[in-house]
């Protein structure tokens, strides 16, 4: 079956002294791995290398077999195509880190349109805007909400928020509960559009310890996810 679709590339890896596998989640088709014959030796096919760098957009086509192997890509053509992403080092350092994020959590992932879409965007987001400090925090919150364990905000008056049971309560002397201060920064987080994170201000040790907070979430919440190799680079990056 012939398919044309959306894609962003969420990894690829070596295989054989020629050929990468891809990792992309398409708009159609959901998570998919493809095999890129030859493009690490050669510049004359229709596919080039720099198409398959982190969280690129691409429209691809391809034969669609839906057999479970790996599938081929017929065409590719960048989409929405980046100016800072790849160049600037701190949003090089925040893609390799949702490159590692997704390519954990979208494993078997279902086409979601709403899903694909909101990652398009936000991608698009990150980069042309100019203080991005705080979108690694806003961006995994986001996904606790497409993956189904959101903090509740209707518990939003009590002071301390939950990591076990994803509320806030009143027990804030019991496990897995953050502070006073963490629990009134994640409340900032709850609600906030991408064009307003900036008006949260933290410290980078505030930042960072709210940061390691919501990965703890996201691994109490699902059991696949582990600590990205990222995080420690990504933790170095902001001054304050």
């Amino acid at each position: 079956m012939l398919v044309k679709t959306p894609a962003i590339v969420l990894s690829t890896l070596k295989y054989s002294e020629a050929d990468l596998i891809a990792r992309l989640y398409t708009k159609e088709l959901g998570t998919q791995s493809f095999i890129l014959k030859g493009i690490r030796k050669t510049r004359k096919g229709k596919l080039r290398i720099s198409f398959f760098q982190p969280l690129t957009q691409l429209v691809i086509e391809t034969n669609y077999k839906g057999k479970g192997s790996l599938e081929y890509i017929k065409e590719a053509q960048v989409i929405h195509p980046y100016v800072y992403i790849h160049t600037s080092i701190v949003k090089s350092s925040i893609t390799m880190f949702f490159s590692e994020v997704l390519s954990q959590i979208l494993t078997e992932q279902q086409p979601d349109e709403e899903l694909f879409e909101y990652l398009s965007s936000v991608f698009q987001y990150l980069d042309q805007a100019e203080e991005v400090a705080n979108f690694s925090i806003k961006m995994l919150i986001d996904m606790s909400m497409f993956l189904g364990f959101q903090p509740d905000t209707s518990t939003m008056e009590k002071p301390y928020f939950n990591l076990l049971n994803g509320n806030f309560d009143d027990n804030g002397l019991q496990p897995h509960h953050l502070s006073i201060t963490e629990s009134n920064l994640l409340k900032q987080f709850l609600g906030t559009d991408f064009d307003q994170i900036n008006q949260i201000k933290m410290h980078r040790e505030e930042r960072n310890a709210l940061l390691n907070l919501v990965i703890d979430y996201f691994q109490i919440h699902l059991q696949i996810f582990k600590k990205p190799h990222s995080l420690s680079i990504l933790k170095q990056l902001f001054d304050k």
